[in-house]
């Protein structure tokens, strides 16, 4: 559940809209990482491990950012959609929402199992981590296919998030996108938003 705070405000904090943002980039990044260096090929002189150890690091450190941006929301007022929102339109941003967080903690958790039950040693941005787990193959295997399976529902949960971004911002024009851009105009995103709902 969404913290009780929601309607109480109509625009996101300023540390709510950097984490939004610098977590989309550093998704991006993983993203881009983990598609390319599965096709890099194994050997003495590759670059394999230092990609994967590479993937595995921004990874930890995401979900570090991941709770600690659970933790800001539950703390924040959060806005709730306008009042002419339909009801599924509420359902769809409430489940959307949800899925996305879903998938924001099951990535970073099913990638470390991943790493603690492999051979390999587990290096974040160089620095070895003792393993308290014995390999074993089959959690491995099972955590690496929980992780790319995830990763796939979470690249399409992505693009429907930025297609109701785009819907807000170009056909119902009710200010929801504005709510989430940095504001460098240094006018009142509140006063803003209210002033969309009169004019729709």
């Amino acid at each position: 559940m969404m913290p009780s705070t929601e309607e109480h405000t109509t625009a996101f904090n300023n540390t709510a809209i950097f984490l939004h943002w610098f977590i989309a980039l550093l998704l991006l990044v993983q993203f881009l990482i983990g598609l390319d260096m599965v096709n890099i090929p194994k050997g003495p002189d590759s670059t394999r491990a230092f990609w994967f150890n590479t993937h595995k690091s921004i990874g930890i450190f995401i979900g570090c950012i991941v709770l600690f941006r659970l933790y800001w929301r539950f703390q924040s007022k959060v806005p709730g959609l306008p009042p002419k929102a339909s009801s599924w339109e509420r359902f769809a941003a409430t489940a959307s929402h949800a899925s996305l967080y879903f998938c924001m903690i099951v990535m970073p958790l099913s990638g470390i199992l991943g790493s603690l039950f492999s051979k390999y040693d587990l290096l974040v941005f160089g620095v070895r981590l003792p393993k308290f787990l014995e390999h074993d193959p089959v959690i491995k295997e099972l955590m690496t296919i929980i992780h790319q399976s995830i990763s796939y529902f979470f690249l399409m949960l992505i693009s429907v998030h930025i297609l109701a971004a785009v819907k807000h911002l170009v056909i119902d024009c009710d200010g929801v996108f504005d709510r989430m851009m940095p504001n460098f105009s240094g006018t009142s995103k509140e006063r803003n938003f209210k002033k969309n709902e009169k004019q729709n």
